[in-house]
């Protein structure tokens, strides 16, 4: 295993002549949890986009579990590797969109189990295995069956969460995963991850929730402007504050 899960060098990305991110660096070392907050329009949801391999950056580099991944040097230029080896580097990570994306017409243990038998190519009673446990494990072992139209919104995206843990992936990201919940609904989610990190699973989070990320995180970033901003742990972030614009920042949440 590397020393660090997800290594992060000098990131730029822009859509024509708008900068959306800057020389963004940062580290994830294996069962850490780092929490990314800052205001809209900052880039932290387009930085989990391009981990993940959805958005193309156009310099610097990502190197997850060791090996760098999206873009390699033909004759020193760089060039961006093929779909095919897109796909097989996209399943060193997961990811939690704050959209409820199930697909409506499979059972909540169908949506868990299809990148298994798709992707990984398992076995169907092997892969259903795996789903039910872990479907249980988000408590949600009544629900199996159920389609995401009978689900209510923190159900569905606890199985959002199952299926994204199924494919056993290097680091799980998470991108504003309670936004689109009602507030009665938002701890349960929460909960779910709490108990990820207590397990041990390697995290990169983008919250608004300040008390979830001061607790739960081991180091967390700020991101202002398209570049991090500050960078430390939830004591230096959120009760030091030595940062006049973090201090500003977190104000609006009357932290």
């Amino acid at each position: 295993m590397s020393e660090l899960v997800l290594k992060i060098n000098n990131l730029k990305k822009w859509y024509g002549t708008n900068k959306v991110f800057e020389d963004v660096c940062l580290e994830v070392r294996p069962k850490e949890v780092v929490s990314i907050i800052g205001p809209s329009g900052s880039g932290k949801t387009t930085l989990l986009r391009c981990i993940m391999l959805l958005e193309k950056f156009q310099e610097g580099s990502i190197i997850l579990d060791g090996d760098e991944v999206g873009y390699h040097n033909v004759n020193g230029k760089r060039k961006r590797y093929s779909e095919k080896v897109i796909s097989s580097q996209r399943i060193l990570t997961g990811i939690v969109f704050q959209s409820l994306n199930l697909f409506p017409h499979l059972t909540a243990l169908k949506n868990v189990v299809l990148g298994l038998i798709k992707v990984k190519h398992m076995d169907k009673s092997e892969a259903e295995k795996i789903g039910i446990k872990l479907l249980e494990r988000v408590d949600l072992g009544e629900k199996l069956h159920s389609y995401p139209s009978k689900l209510s919104g923190g159900q569905q995206q606890r199985v959002a969460i199952a299926r994204a843990i199924a494919m056993n992936p290097k680091i799980l990201l998470f991108d504003e995963v309670t936004s689109a919940l009602d507030p009665e609904l938002i701890g349960e989610v929460l909960n779910v991850i709490k108990q990820l990190a207590k397990d041990g699973t390697t995290m990169l989070i983008v919250t608004h929730e300040m008390s979830f990320a001061y607790e739960v995180s081991d180091k967390v970033v700020f991101m202002d402007a398209g570049k991090v901003a500050d960078i430390g742990t939830p004591q230096e972030i959120f009760i030091e504050r030595n940062s006049p614009r973090l201090k500003e920042f977190l104000s609006t949440f009357n932290a």
